[in-house]
C-alpha cells in the first residue's frame, strides 16, 4: 500500500518509502500527530484529512494512495512537543 503526506500549504507532496517486514503501515487518523521530515527540517504535523485515491479508469477499479493531508505551517519543534507533553 502506498501512502502520500500532501503539505497543503507548501503545494507539495511527499510520498513515503515502502515499509520494511517488521513494520506494517496503518491508516493514521484525523488529529493525530505524525512526525514529518520536510528541506531537512523535521516537524511535529496535526492530521487534518485521509483519504484514498481510487482509480476509476481501470477495469476494475483500483486504489491507489493513501492521501494523508497535514499544514506544514501548523507544525511544531518535536522538541518542545516532547517537552509540552512531559
Amino acid at each position: 500500500m502506498a501512502y502520500q503526506i500532501l503539505l497543503v500549504d507548501q503545494n507539495t507532496t511527499l510520498a513515503l518509502e515502502d515499509s520494511s517486514p517488521k513494520h506494517i503501515y496503518r491508516c493514521p487518523e484525523v488529529g493525530e500527530h505524525i512526525l514529518i521530515k520536510w528541506q531537512d527540517q523535521t516537524k511535529v504535523c496535526e492530521v487534518e484529512d485521509v483519504w484514498t485515491h481510487v482509480n476509476l479508469d481501470q477495469n476494475p477499479p483500483r486504489q491507489g494512495a493513501v492521501q494523508v493531508l497535514v499544514r506544514w505551517s501548523h507544525g511544531i519543534d518535536p522538541a518542545l512537543y516532547v517537552r509540552r507533553f512531559r
